[in-house]
């Protein structure tokens, strides 16, 4: 419903999981052009990435005898002159005309004693253009440009072009979710700010300051969900309580080839607390290799056998699932369990 986007770019925007407004918005540069050095066309020198800006004095169309275009412009400022080329867009010349105001921005190329630009990204200057955020005079160029996640019909000019048109009114609106008090103690700028300094940075702290409040939201709306869905299932579900057979789990510890370390101890007991509860539970045990992580489960695992039910202890690889029946096997050997 947006203009100038309608079903056929929908359908390419789909391609990059744009399917809303907001995602729109949230499709964030992965990187920037800096092309926020303006100088005068005198000042330039070879090698350079850089913007100038000025008048074209003339512009026109040449064909090779290959049959292909060679764009050839001339730029003027107060300082001098320089020569523009693009290769194949012979439509520049029906929107770039003698007397345009213009801005580039790319590599500055030397050709015998003449400087020029090769293929430069260009804008036509237009100080009152509504698409532009205030005190904003280009998009494509004089700036840290933005380069976005592409697909085929949807380049990065296409995107900041919409993302400028959209931004002002979807921050208007936005509501900064993020409670001051936590914005105030982890040092976040404000939702809207980040919005717009992360498509349209002025240099590169901005964008480094914008990048840390969108990080911090999306770790904090994933660990927000987790914790919301872990509530929900507690309060839903309902787990066996199982008895914790002290005798037999102390026999079972005896009989290890080596000795429970404390860390070891204290996680078997969290996790037999867990089972002791009519709560559904889930436990990240972390260790290095060889940190006795599958023992901590064997003790576990013991436990549910002796309540009466059959155990899954799932692997990533079907090398490391043979590996921990190996080591079930030794474990278990003096007891009457099936592995």
């Amino acid at each position: 419903n947006l203009p100038g986007i309608g079903k056929s770019y929908a359908n390419k925007l789909e391609k990059l999981e744009i399917e809303t407004l907001q995602d729109l918005i949230y499709h964030f540069p992965f990187r920037y052009d800096d092309f926020s050095k303006i100088e005068q066309i005198r000042e330039v020198t070879p090698g350079e990435k850089l913007s100038i800006q000025g008048t074209v004095w003339q512009i026109k169309n040449i064909r090779t005898r290959s049959g292909k275009f060679i764009t050839n412009a001339t730029v003027a400022d107060q300082s001098g002159t320089i020569e523009i080329i693009w290769f194949n867009q012979p439509y520049l010349t029906k929107n770039i005309k003698a007397g345009t105001p213009i801005s580039l921005s790319g590599k500055i190329d030397k050709e015998g004693n003449k400087l020029k630009m090769s293929s430069p990204q260009y804008e036509v200057l237009r100080p009152n253009d509504e698409r532009l955020q205030p005190n904003q005079q280009t998009l494509h160029t004089g700036r840290l440009v933005p380069i976005y996640p592409e697909t085929e019909g949807v380049s990065s000019k296409w995107l900041r072009v919409k993302i400028a048109q959209i931004l002002p009114q979807f921050i208007k609106h936005a509501k900064d979710f993020l409670p001051q008090d936590v914005q105030k103690r982890q040092k976040l700028q404000p939702l809207q700010e980040a919005l717009t300094k992360i498509h349209f940075p002025k240099n590169y702290e901005e964008v480094k300051i914008a990048r840390e409040r969108l990080s911090f939201d999306e770790l904090f709306l994933m660990q927000f969900l987790s914790l919301s869905r872990k509530k929900n299932w507690e309060e839903e579900r309902k787990s066996p309580k199982m008895e914790i057979k002290e005798e037999k789990l102390s026999e079972f510890i005896t009989n290890l080839p080596f000795k429970l370390t404390d860390a070891q101890s204290k996680s078997v007991e969290e996790i037999l607390a867990d089972l002791n509860r009519e709560r559904p539970a889930n436990r990240l045990l972390e260790g290095d290799v060889g940190s006795g992580k599958t023992v901590v489960a064997a003790a576990a695992a013991y436990v549910a056998v002796l309540n009466g039910f059959d155990v899954l202890m799932a692997a990533p690889t079907e090398i490391l699932a043979f590996q921990h029946q190996k080591t079930l096997q030794s474990l278990f050997e003096k007891y009457d369990i099936k592995i």
